[in-house]
């Protein structure tokens, strides 16, 4: 037993050690707190179990036990945080059990085990579960962590109830033989969590760097590479299906007399608000990024000609209609679209987008602050004059 509690008390040193330095590099990040004071009690409960012949009368009231059963929660409370979701309150339940049942369960070392044993696994099962439930059922470290809790949750129940059945060999005490399978395969899979959650902090490190590389820093909105690397995925997901798509080119008008007049930061403001306001006029599934200067593009799947037609128009009247505010100036502005429609079967992103671009071009020369629409032209048709409608 000696030897499993140093494994569990070295897993909880050293994942307190790297969350610690993690911590230290970025702490903007809540959860890395919840995670270190996780590491703490379970490993200060470790040690107090340890010390069960020293101290003999905090084993009997159950101190290292609530120790670790907080540090557990504590630890799910982290990921509950890593995740932006509510801290559980359920993750209350299994101190609750190991409370109540102390009581019955104080003359007897078989009958502490036990209760320890139903709070722990009820711990892990509630963690496994919500892990589960998060997770995208692809191997990840989520997956791989939310299955190793379950196996202890079945490996925790299994020892309670083989205590029960041997309470009377047990005695007092301590457990011998296979019964120390249990912890020790616990001492294990807490080392197999913390290399688990360090590769789960390096994957959402990875995600935070590709959202950089995919975000435009103005905006907030994909610049061009995300919007070309998104659209490019979506099309790949609707190719073959009997529905059409949309690309709208949007251009914010005498963009260069609003930097002139007001200076650049009141430029930069413009092109903030825009992104802003479109962002909340296009609907749920629309891709919409700012691919330069002040040029926007916005995908919209699955949506005919007069659906199209109706959100960009949304988009332009949402950023025409109310002055945008620089100080103390309130600079009006207006938006000019084109856009482009095509088959889901036979689309191509970088033709689809010439034509909305030549759409754009339509709607400027026409005077600004309106939509084109380039009508579809068929594979049969290519050489034919595209047809350009406007509208205010």
């Amino acid at each position: 037993m000696f030897t499993v509690g140093l494994l569990a008390e070295a897993a909880c040193a050293i994942g307190c050690l790297i969350i610690l330095i993690t911590w230290m590099r970025d702490r903007s990040t809540k959860s890395y707190s919840w995670w270190i004071l996780g590491f703490l009690l379970s490993g200060l409960g470790v040690i107090l179990a340890g010390q069960r012949q020293t101290l003999p009368q905090l084993s009997a009231i159950g101190v290292p036990g609530f120790f670790a059963l907080f540090g557990a929660g504590a630890l799910w409370c982290g990921l509950r945080v890593f995740d932006q979701r509510p801290l559980p309150a359920s993750a209350l339940l299994p101190p609750l059990i190991w409370a109540f049942g102390l009581p019955f369960a104080y003359p007897s070392y078989a009958l502490r085990q036990i209760d320890y044993n139903l709070a722990i696994g009820t711990m892990t099962l509630l963690i496994g579960l919500d892990l589960w439930r998060s997770s995208s059922r692809e191997l990840s470290p989520r997956l791989c962590i939310a299955l190793i809790c379950l196996f202890e949750t079945v490996v925790s129940y299994s020892q309670a109830i083989a205590i029960f059945v041997m309470r009377d060999e047990i005695g007092q005490g301590p457990l011998r033989g296979w019964l120390t399978f249990a912890p020790f395969q616990s001492a294990v899979a807490m080392v197999a969590i913390v290399v688990l959650g360090i590769l789960m902090i390096g994957e959402r490190s990875e995600r935070r760097l590709r959202d950089l590389a995919m975000k435009d820093q103005l905006t907030g909105v994909l610049n061009r590479r995300g919007f070309f690397e998104a659209s490019a995925a979506r099309l790949a997901k609707l190719s073959g299906k009997s529905c059409e798509i949309a690309i709208a080119l949007f251009d914010i008008d005498y963009f260069k007399a609003i930097n002139d007049k007001h200076g650049h930061p009141a430029g930069d403001e413009v092109i903030a608000e825009f992104a802003r306001r479109a962002a909340r006029a296009i609907r749920q599934g629309d891709i919409f990024g700012r691919i330069g200067g002040e040029e926007f593009a916005l995908l919209l799947p699955d949506a005919t000609i007069n659906d199209a037609r109706l959100v960009v128009d949304r988009v332009r009247a949402t950023f025409s209609d109310a002055p945008i505010l620089h100080g103390n100036i309130e600079i009006m502005a207006t938006a000019s679209a084109g856009i482009s429609i095509a088959h889901a079967r036979d689309i191509v992103l970088d033709r689809l987008m010439s034509a909305a671009d030549s759409a754009l071009y339509a709607a400027k020369k026409a005077g600004r602050n309106r939509t084109s629409i380039l009508h579809p032209v068929t594979p049969t048709d290519r050489d034919a004059a595209p047809i350009v409608r406007s509208s205010s």
